[in-house]
């Protein structure tokens, strides 16, 4: 089958929402006065996605997402230096505003086997890493901002100057003022080993997973000042109990220093007198899975209902079809890959 690629799998969508809000009393309901104060408008939005294959082994995707919001009421505000309060004027009419972002990531699978030897009680240890890197960008939309001056009332030389934006509190919110730009990066790792299985009469050794999503993830700023790295984060879980019981586990570390007030400064906190990172959070859990069949002696019907989609509530058939792994191939959990290598190396 040939691969699609960047303008093959491009997806194009357009979504309308129209809306008319209505906020009355029960004795002017279908009076006039009830449509005096009602709020209408429409949202366009048109999000464009696609995915593709780079150099046979990366995987890219990118999305971008463009909205046009169409109001007929908005708010102008200023500031009664007299009476020390912010008024707002209600304007009727049609106004709009819009906004885009847009985001795109790159990720890939790295295998690592090693085997020891079918005679061996080990007899091969694979791990599996997914490294990911991502970039965002949202503009910052001041062309839809005005501002409004507060004198102080002691000091007429001190000046404090607020920006707003007339679209606040209108039907479908206010465009965002802050530009961001930002890198993630994330790692994801799985570590499973292949063993003699204790039952003599087994013809298959048996697959045991150690690592189950320890993932390592942060963020870079771009447009920050100061404080640019976001605290890493840490999760991941260890399967105690095939298909029941899972220790879940997770942290995030700061990098940054705490000031006398307890609040992150732009400063290092290795260079603070302390460790390479701050542990800020930490958390274990775990869950265990029960289900009839652990209490059904003749464990029929095992085969087909024993599967993480089945028991987390879903369907055990293929209702909406089979999920895709990053490489774009249909993942089966039946699937072994320690399997699937092996076979590669005889062919």
């Amino acid at each position: 089958m040939q691969k699609k690629g960047f303008i093959e799998n491009i997806n194009f969508q357009y979504n309308f929402r129209g809306e008319n809000r209505i906020q009355t009393f029960d004795s002017l309901f279908l009076k006039p006065e009830m449509f005096r104060d009602a709020n209408f408008g429409a949202q366009h939005s048109i999000p464009i996605s696609t995915n593709f294959k780079l150099l046979n082994y990366l995987s890219v995707s990118a999305n971008a997402n463009y909205q046009e919001n169409w109001v007929f009421k908005t708010f102008e505000r200023s500031y009664d230096q007299e009476n020390r309060v912010v008024e707002i004027d209600t304007i009727d009419g049609f106004d709009s505003f819009r906004t885009y972002n847009f985001s795109t990531s790159m990720g890939t699978t790295i295998y690592g086997m090693k085997n020891f030897g079918d005679d061996k009680k080990i007899q091969a240890i694979r791990h599996v890493m997914r490294p990911s890197i991502s970039y965002n960008i949202n503009p910052g939309f001041d062309q839809y901002y005005d501002q409004y001056e507060i004198i102080d009332e002691l000091d007429p030389t001190r000046v404090q100057v607020v920006d707003y934006t007339r679209f606040q509190g209108s039907l479908f919110g206010a465009p965002g003022q802050r530009f961001s730009s930002s890198i993630g990066l994330s790692v994801s790792n799985t570590l499973e080993v292949k063993v003699r299985d204790k039952d003599s009469t087994a013809t298959e050794a048996k697959k045991i997973k150690l690592l189950n999503n320890f993932s390592v993830s942060t963020a870079y700023n771009l447009a920050a000042d100061s404080l640019s790295l976001s605290p890493i984060s840490m999760r991941g879980s260890i399967p105690v109990v095939e298909n029941k019981l899972d220790i879940n586990f997770g942290a995030n570390l700061d990098i940054y220093a705490l000031d006398n007030n307890n609040r992150r400064v732009d400063k290092l906190n290795i260079n603070n007198g302390g460790s390479l990172f701050r542990m800020t959070s930490a958390n274990v859990s775990f869950g265990y899975s029960l289900s009839s069949k652990d209490f059904d002696g003749n464990g029929e019907n095992k085969d087909e209902l024993d599967n993480e989609t089945f028991r987390n509530g879903g369907r055990p058939d293929d209702l909406f079809g089979k999920s895709t792994n990053i490489d774009g191939e249909i993942y089966n959990e039946e699937d072994d890959v320690f399997d699937k290598q092996e076979d590669k190396k005889e062919k």
